[in-house]
């Protein structure tokens, strides 16, 4: 089963004004040893972090049922799909998730949500509310500290 990270976005912006973002991102933690281009993060094979994690942004394809708008009220209207390099250190690659969805956080004000295999929801961001998974193994405190402004704990499952 593959392991994969995605973020839904509830944005006026286009993919590659989010993938702007992520490419700034990308650079401000160091991510890479060069930031992606875009047409590298908003292609299907995505951008490469030095640790191996592959990160692409695209609009979503249109689907009768959304579970993500379901569920949490945040109808994505642009997604960042993370899939980690199942023969690197999973946790070194999850610091970069969590290095990115910290800089998407300061960047836009959009509603968003990052779910592991669309189970585990990482974080909610929603109406400016912020709410990361209490569980330690996700959000140890060197990730935490990658958090700017308040936040809540708690946990959701989809």
């Amino acid at each position: 089963m593959t392991v994969a990270h995605q973020i839904h976005l509830a944005t006026t912006e286009t993919a590659e004004q989010v993938a702007a973002r992520v490419g700034a991102a990308f650079e401000r933690a160091r991510l890479a040893e060069q930031p992606p281009a875009l047409d590298e993060l908003l292609s299907r094979g995505g951008a490469r972090t030095a640790r191996g994690t592959t990160v692409s942004v695209s609009a979503p394809e249109p689907t009768p049922f959304d579970v993500i708008d379901h569920e949490f009220g945040v109808p994505a209207k642009v997604r960042i799909w993370i899939e980690p390099d199942g023969d690197r250190p999973m946790a070194e690659q999850d610091d970069d998730i969590a290095a990115l969805l910290a800089g998407l956080l300061e960047d836009t004000p959009a509603d968003l949500v990052a779910v592991h295999n669309y189970e585990t929801v990482w974080l909610i961001r929603r109406g400016g509310e912020l709410v990361l998974h209490e569980d330690p193994a996700l959000w140890p405190d060197h990730r935490l500290a990658l958090i700017k402004g308040p936040y809540r704990r708690e946990s959701h499952q989809l």
